[in-house]
């Protein structure tokens, strides 16, 4: 089925959804298990199995300096919830004008008159409206009086720490990659296009595919282990993240070296998966320095992927 994506609700269909509301940034676990649940009970009742998410997430429009680590792109996040069998993305465009929504019109307006919700599912948690003061309790409520159901989900906990995007942030910044894999039940990714850069590193015979990022699209640096996905194959890589200290220390990039390939990659999407930290970002003394230090780089993710392979 086609997933339909909507970037403002309209009182455009009659056929019911049962929908789940949240950032859902980084689809974790947590998240997983409660879209899980939209779309089988959508399913067993032939109904749309909706996410209504925010763009931008509301704690950028609160504190757009806060530089606050965005895990995942709203593309991802959609070819995500496809893939998982979600029928319609409900991009709601988030600012102070929605913010000052109470929590009855946006129930009025979103669920019921945008969406014809009959069945809602949120977190246990689950806040929204106005300074959030509309609660799972208002929800249950409204849905006695205007003909829908909610279930409260209580989100599952991982080795007695409770799964949350909070917790992957804190995980990144301190490059433990495995525990993002146990919080997110896969490897961390990153995709965008390929953009020109220095090509200082190809100079030095260390070539790399370049991301310019924002701060709060990647704010955390060091140099990893990764995968690189291009066209459909997997390679192996080296990337660092970061400001480049030893050159300029201004702009932040995601410089992906992909072994044993060559190509031109300008202007093409790939996906950067993050599979072990190998160093922090550091200011070299010269451009000698970096460049064997980039070499020992090159040689632990070759025996990462050696020792990974022997393991196999």
């Amino acid at each position: 089925m086609k997933v339909n994506l909507i970037r403002k609700t309209k009182p455009t269909t009659k056929q019911p959804s049962v929908a789940t509301i949240g950032n859902f940034d980084g689809l974790h676990k947590g998240h997983q298990q409660l879209i899980q649940n939209v779309v089988k009970y959508a399913k067993q009742s032939n109904s749309l199995a909706t996410v209504i998410t925010f763009e931008p997430m509301p704690q950028m429009c609160f504190r757009p300096n806060s530089n606050l680590l965005r895990l995942m792109s709203f593309r991802q996040k959609f070819l995500l919830l496809k893939e998982w069998g979600v029928d319609q993305v409900v991009c709601l465009r988030f600012n102070k004008a929605f913010s000052a929504m109470t929590p009855k019109e946006f129930v009025e307006t979103c669920l019921i008159a945008g969406l014809n919700v009959k069945h809602l599912m949120v977190g246990e948690d689950f806040r929204f409206g106005f300074q959030q003061q509309g609660d799972v309790a208002l929800l249950q409520q409204m849905g006695n009086e205007r003909g829908f159901s909610v279930d409260a989900i209580k989100i599952s906990q991982n080795n007695m720490a409770k799964i949350s995007s909070t917790r992957v942030r804190e995980l990144l910044l301190k490059g433990d990659l495995i525990a993002v894999e146990e919080q997110l039940g896969r490897n961390y990714q990153v995709s965008q296009r390929v953009v020109s850069g220095s090509r200082l590193a190809r100079t030095l015979g260390y070539p790399t595919a370049n991301l310019k990022m924002k701060p709060h699209d990647l704010a955390f640096k060091g140099v990893f282990v990764t995968k690189v996905l291009i066209e459909d194959k997997w390679y192996q890589a080296v990337t660092n993240v970061g400001t480049r200290p030893t050159l300029d220390g201004k702009n932040y990039f995601l410089e992906a070296h992909i072994l044993d390939f060559s190509g031109d990659l300008y202007g093409k999407r790939i996906t950067v998966e993050f599979l072990q930290k190998i160093r922090d970002e550091i200011r070299f003394a010269d451009i000698h320095a970096l460049t064997k230090q980039i070499a020992e780089d090159v040689n632990s993710a070759r025996t990462f992927f050696s020792d990974l392979t022997f393991s196999k």
